[in-house]
This record gives C-alpha cells, structure tokens and sequence, in this order.
C-alpha cells in the first residue's frame, strides 16, 4: 500500500516534468536549447491549429505561373509531403495579388477574377510567430531542374526574411542560404576587396541533397544568425531583424530569365515531392513543460529514421565571405527525446564528437547504467527496467559533462525511489 501511495505522489510531482532538449556542442561551452514549438507531423492530416495552407496574404506567385494549394499538401507516415505539378488550372486571384506589369509583359490576362496558372505546389506558414530561436527541419527533396524547396522565416512589414535554405533540383550537390530586408542586408561587404554585395550564395556539399534525408538549421539571436547543415556550422551573418516571423515551407518552381533560374525543361519529371520529417523551433528558456504524454509527440521517430540514417551530407567547401572563424567552435548538436514509454532517443549531428559517453545516475548519485558512442547518429536508450524514480542522464562528450533529469514511471517496478 505505501508503494502504491509513493507512486501516486510521485505521478502528481512529475507526469509534467520531462523536457525534450538539445545541446549546442561547442568545442568551449556547449548551449542547452528546450523544445519551444514545431510539427512531427505524425497527424492524419496538416494541424491546421499550427499551420495554414498557402501564405499568409495569399496563394498567388503570378511571375511564376504558380498557385499554391492545399491538394498539394499531404501527410503520409510521419512525414509533410508537398507536391509540385504542371498542370493548367485556373484559380480565384485577390486583386492585390495580380501582378499588371507581368500581365502587360507576357500578353496574358484575367478571366474576370481568374487566372490560368501552368504549375500548382504547396506551401505552409505557421500561425504563430517567433522571434529568436534555433529552428531545424529534417528534409528530402529531388534532382528535378527547376525544383525550387525552401525552408525560411518571413515577418511581413517590413519585409524581413531569412532562408535558411533554398534549393534547385539541378543543383543538387549545393545549398542556399541567404537573409532579406528593407535596409542593412544588401550592404553587407565582403569578399574580394571588400566589396558591397548582397550577404548570402550556393555553398557546395560533398553528396547529392537529393539521394537522403539531410538536416538544416539556423540559430537567430540578437545581432547574428548562424546557419548549420547537419550541424555543421555554413554561414553567420552579423546583423539584427527587428519583426517576428512566420515560418514558411514549400517548393516553388522556378521561371527561366527570373529568379532562380533556370526554369523546369523537358528533362523535368511531373509530378515530384519535397518531404519534411519534422520541423522544431528551440528556446534558451524551458517554457514548455506541462503537457501530459509527451513521447507520443515522437513516437515514430525511430520509424521516419530508418537505418539510424539521420543525414547524408556535409559541406565540401567553405564561403570564406559568409563564414566567420568562430563558428569553428560549433560541433554539431545532441538531442534528447522521449520517444516511447520510459525511452528516450540521442541523435548526434556533427561528426567531430570523438568517443560520447552516457551514463544513467540515479537520485543517491548512483550509476546504474553507462555505455559508450562513438560514430554513430541515432541510439535508442532504454530504461524501462529501472525502478519509478528521478534521473540524471550524463553525456560526456569533448570534456563536457551535458545534464538533463528525467522521470521513470513504472508502477510495476519493484523498488520506488522516493524523491
């Protein structure tokens, strides 16, 4: 009877207790980052609490000959599949979305509130804004010329944006990055001479982007933005954005003679997807603790991450203009999920750990379980053996010790540990 109250007492102190984390390994002090927001998107179908299909202003890119839908979203086995097609279709347009001069150009016009476009895709934009954070998304594309995904942050007015990464199909061994505003961005100076250009480019890699999963991010604080691939450090720009901004994911298809060109040929097959396994937004605050069953949230992570194949690809050669030296102390990332009842899964970004140890310690500072991890980008720890109780969960990785607490509940283990 007193174990059955113990264990109640323990469920009312620590049911809400676990925070998913992830640690910023850095070669001096590493940065604990606290799950804030984002989508495994292991839902039926698009959280339309979270997401809203198209942009915030509208569906329109009329330059483009583009319409994005909501047809062209879909969920299917954990991941956000949006896909692009060339089809003719005709769509209600807003009237402050047709563009007169491209009209005017191209010879083309309205038919009363429509417009026939020649390609459709899809696009999301969250619901909320966030301003600061480390944002990540998993994601696979494809080799099609005239492909045009990308995963960016837009504060509307007054114009603000950061792309964290933008890709073309046929450049499939490169990646984009690049930041937008009304004044400050295009005067950045660097490179040859010192010279005023735009801050941003194609930085290339030393795999195709098309042939496996990869991983980007893009740290935003205060006066800087970092940009990583798979948790390697590409790009820092120096500067600040004022507004909060929405995240935005779709593939668009570029137009030959505008931006991004070239435009999709005969070479290019239709239909083709730009897939996402997950997007999650990171704060230097834990400000969400509190909701119940957490690791359902994650629970088919070990099933979207097939082969412990969590990315494929590094950069094979450095923008000296866009990167900084400092940005040699960032390492890569750990992270630190509940995944299933009691389990919990590491995922390692970064392939300069070295040897990572992990140890379990429990609340008399006992170690009850360690083992050792070295080249390795998914493990899957298991405690469901040990009794009910508060733990310590050690990684010793660059002679760092990272620590994070977490709960066991098993109200079929012997041997409750008191808080």
């Amino acid at each position: 009877m007193r174990s059955v109250i113990l264990f109640f007492y323990f469920l009312l102190g620590w049911n809400h207790v676990f925070s998913q984390v992830m640690w910023q390994v850095k070669t001096t002090i590493s940065q604990k980052w606290y799950y804030q927001d984002g989508d495994e998107f292991n839902d039926f179908g698009l959280n339309t609490g979270k997401w809203k299909t198209g942009m915030p202003w509208g569906n329109t890119v009329m330059s483009q000959d583009l319409y994005f839908t909501e047809d062209n979203i879909s969920i299917s086995d954990g991941k956000l599949i949006i896909t692009a097609k060339k089809e003719k279709k005709s769509f209600s347009v807003n009237e402050w979305e047709i563009d007169k001069k491209y009209l005017a150009k191209t010879g083309k016009s309205m038919n009363g509130d429509k417009y026939e476009f020649d390609y459709t895709s899809g696009l999301i934009s969250s619901k909320k804004q966030y301003k600061y954070g480390y944002f990540e998304a998993r994601f696979k594309s494809n080799a099609e010329r005239g492909i045009w995904p990308a995963f960016w942050l837009f504060g509307g007015n007054p114009n603000e944006e950061i792309d964290f990464f933008e890709l073309k199909g046929e450049k499939e061994n490169q990646i984009h990055v690049d930041v937008h505003c009304p004044h400050g961005c295009d005067d950045f100076r660097g490179g040859f001479l010192n010279l005023k250009k735009n801050w941003g480019g194609w930085i290339k890699t030393n795999h195709s982007l098309a042939n496996d999963w990869n991983v980007i991010s893009g740290e935003w604080q205060p006066g800087y933005v970092k940009f990583y691939l798979n948790g390697e450090p590409m790009g820092i720009y120096k500067g600040d954005f004022k507004t909060a901004q929405n995240i935005f994911i779709n593939s668009s298809v570029a137009k030959t003679g505008g931006p991004f060109s070239p435009g999709p040929d005969n070479t290019t097959k239709w239909p083709n997807d730009y897939q996402v396994d997950y997007v999650r937004v990171w704060s230097k605050e834990d400000t969400v603790q509190g909701y119940r069953d957490n690791y359902k949230t994650y629970e088919y992570t070990p099933i979207s991450i097939k082969n412990e194949n969590v990315y494929e690809t590094g950069q094979k050669k450095k923008m000296n203009f866009i990167y900084d030296k400092g940005l040699n102390e960032d390492v890569g990332t750990i992270t630190l999920l509940p995944i299933l009842y009691n389990k919990l899964s590491l995922t390692m970004l970064g392939n300069k750990f070295g040897r990572i140890q992990i140890d379990v310690i429990d609340k008399d500072n006992n170690k009850v379980a360690g083992f050792a991890l070295e080249n390795k980008e998914y493990y899957i720890l298991d405690l469901s053996d040990l009794p009910t109780g508060p733990y310590d969960i050690k990684i010793k990785v660059l002679n760092q010790v990272l620590i994070h607490n977490v709960p066991i509940i098993d109200p079929y283990n012997n041997g409750i540990q008191e808080k």
